[in-house]
C-alpha cells in the first residue's frame, strides 16, 4: 500500500506500537471532516483483562491513581528503553510477578546532595516497586495514599482504594495467586492433565465453566480473589432500557444535578 507520510500515519504508527510495549504517547489521528476532535493521547498497553469486574477495576483504578500521583507530585518515571524491553523479556517468565525482578529507577525524584546518579535505574521486585524499598524509594502505593489524604478522599472511596491496592499486592508478595497461577493449579490437579502441556477439551471445558462460576458469584475463590467476594449476579430486576440520543431537557440536568450535589454533601 503506498501512503504518503506527509499527510498519512500509519507507517509512523507501526513503528511506534512495535517499539513502546508498555506505555505509548500517541499523536492525534487524522482528522476527518465532521467527526470530533481526538486530541494527544497516554496509551498504557501492558494491562491483560482479568476474570473478574473486581480485578479489572483494581488494576485499572491503580494506572490512574499512579498517572495522578506523578502529576500531582513531578515524579520521573523515565528509564532507557533497552531496560524496558528486557524487563518485558522478564516478565514472561514464570511467577514473574513475585519471583522476578525488574529495572525500575531508583529515584523517582530529584535526590539529596550526595545521594548518586539522579537518573539511576537499579532492580527491584515487584513488591519492592509496589511497598518500597529502603530509605529513598518510597513505593508507589504509599504514594498513592499520600496522593488520596492530599485531596481530601472521602473515607467510603478511601477504603474502596484500598481494597483495591491490597488485591495488587497481595499479588506482588505471592499471598494470593495471579490469574495464570491460578488457572494453572486448576490444570495441575486435573485428573485428567497427563503433565505433558496438553490441555485437553475436558480440562479446557472445567477451566471455563470455573471461571464462569467465579465471575457470576457462584464460586469463592480466595486463592485468586483473597477475601473479596464477588456480588452473584442478578436477573430479577434486569430489564431491556436501550440507549436514547435525546438530549436531556434543562430542568432534568438541573434536578439532577441537585441531587447529586445534595448525596455528596450528605456523605462528607
Amino acid at each position: 500500500v503506498e501512503l504518503d507520510d506527509e499527510v498519512e500515519t500509519d507507517h509512523f504508527e507501526n513503528l511506534q506500537s512495535t517499539n513502546w510495549q508498555t506505555v505509548r504517547w500517541k499523536p492525534p489521528p487524522k482528522s476527518k471532516p465532521g467527526a470530533p476532535h481526538v486530541g494527544w493521547r497516554v496509551e498504557f498497553r501492558s494491562m491483560e483483562v482479568q476474570l473478574t469486574d473486581f480485578e479489572n477495576a483494581a488494576f485499572t483504578v491503580f494506572v490512574v491513581l499512579v498517572s495522578r500521583v506523578i502529576l500531582a507530585f513531578d515524579l520521573n518515571l523515565y528509564i532507557p528503553l533497552s531496560k524496558v524491553d528486557e524487563n518485558m523479556r522478564r516478565a514472561h517468565a514464570r511467577n514473574a510477578a513475585v519471583e522476578g525482578t525488574f529495572f525500575f529507577r531508583k529515584h523517582m525524584a530529584p535526590p539529596g546532595r550526595g545521594a548518586g546518579d539522579a537518573d539511576a535505574c537499579e532492580e527491584m521486585s515487584a513488591l519492592e516497586i509496589l511497598d518500597g524499598k529502603s530509605d529513598y524509594f518510597p513505593g508507589l502505593i504509599p504514594l498513592i495514599f499520600a496522593y488520596l489524604e492530599s485531596i481530601n478522599c472521602d473515607s467510603d472511596t478511601y477504603e474502596q482504594m484500598r481494597a483495591y491496592l491490597d488485591l495488587i499486592r497481595k499479588r506482588a508478595s505471592g499471598e494470593i495467586q495471579t490469574a495464570a497461577q491460578w488457572m494453572r493449579s486448576l490444570i495441575y490437579k486435573h485428573p485428567e492433565y497427563k503433565h505433558d502441556s496438553v490441555v485437553p477439551e475436558g480440562i479446557a471445558h472445567d477451566l471455563l465453566k470455573t471461571i464462569a462460576e467465579v465471575a457470576e458469584g457462584k464460586r469463592h475463590e480466595p486463592r485468586l480473589l483473597g477475601e473479596h467476594r464477588v456480588a452473584p449476579l442478578r436477573t430479577d430486576n434486569a430489564w431491556y432500557v436501550p440507549l436514547k440520543d435525546e438530549r436531556i431537557r434543562s430542568e432534568q440536568r438541573e434536578a439532577l444535578l441537585a441531587a447529586y450535589s445534595h448525596r455528596l454533601f450528605r456523605r462528607r
